[in-house]
């Protein structure tokens, strides 16, 4: 978590995905950052698209400790932007952890939500209801902190074009 700021990296992110915004134009859209604080290497290993889809190019499939991802996902036929994206890596005793980050922002007057979970491998598929339910109930911010080694903390701010900021590490002990 020391190096969230350092070297501007989270500014850069932001601004890549304030460009990418700039570039579709109006309309429901969720400029995504991810911050990765695990320890280790994490890669997309399932998304959900309820409603919308990525604009323009899609980010790396994995990226590594200390290091930001950004994206805009943008609204489809019916208005909102809705999806969840699931990364893995391992907690610090080496045990396969999948981190889920959801998102949806509506063109209507509901709010913006955000919400997040942490689980062992594979835990995700089957479940997309669930989440969704889970979603649409969440607020402008989410933490998940159930699991012993690992949490994720995500928020959403904004109306029709919501950053979304997700931080996904591992729990430190004094």
């Amino acid at each position: 978590m020391r190096l969230i700021h350092s070297e501007d990296k989270n500014l850069a992110a932001l601004q890549h995905a304030l460009d990418l915004k700039s570039s579709f134009g109006v309309g429901a859209s969720a400029m995504v950052l991810i911050y990765n604080a695990t320890g280790d290497t994490l890669e997309m290993v399932d998304e959900m698209d309820w409603r919308g889809d990525i604009y323009h190019e899609h980010p790396p499939l994995s990226f590594e400790n200390g290091q930001w991802i950004s994206f805009l996902h943008v609204r489809g036929m019916t208005f909102y932007c809705e999806a969840a994206r699931v990364y893995r890596g391992h907690d610090i005793r080496g045990q396969v952890r999948d981190y889920m980050v959801a998102w949806s922002v509506p063109w209507d007057p509901s709010p913006t939500s955000a919400y997040t979970e942490v689980h062992q491998q594979g835990s995700f598929p089957g479940r997309w209801d669930y989440i969704h339910e889970c979603l649409l109930k969440a607020g402008k911010v989410h933490r998940a902190q159930h699991d012993e080694y690992c949490t994720s903390t995500v928020s959403i701010g904004g109306y029709t074009s919501a950053e979304c900021i997700a931080v996904l590490n591992h729990k430190f002990s004094p």
